[in-house]
């Protein structure tokens, strides 16, 4: 289960990063985003990286054109399933006034 649910967060970042959710960081910050990643998904006990990781999971900018509901649903999923907070990007989106339906 545990493997699944990297998998899934792995995917989810990977869409978020084909649709653009990420190209305001720089590209040093995309690299070690990446890195802290893969490091992430490798890793057994990954609690070290967590840390490191939801730094970059929060720089996620919804905001994108061509985002869609379904891969912000993706997103929130991969979150809750390998136990991040939500409660950081969820205090952004309503300083935005955006509201989620679930």
């Amino acid at each position: 289960m545990k493997t699944s649910n990297k998998a899934l967060m792995y995917d989810a970042v990977s869409e978020m990063i084909q649709l653009h959710a990420f190209d305001h960081l720089l590209d040093f910050e995309l690299a070690n985003f990446k890195n802290v990643l893969n490091q992430w998904v490798a890793e057994e006990n990954e609690v070290a990286l967590n840390e490191k990781l939801f730094v970059y999971l929060n720089k996620v900018n919804f905001f994108v054109e061509n985002i869609s509901p379904a891969a912000i649903q993706l997103w929130f999923y991969a979150l809750s399933y390998n136990n991040f907070s939500l409660l950081n990007v969820g205090s952004e989106l309503q300083d935005n006034n955006i509201e989620l339906t679930y």
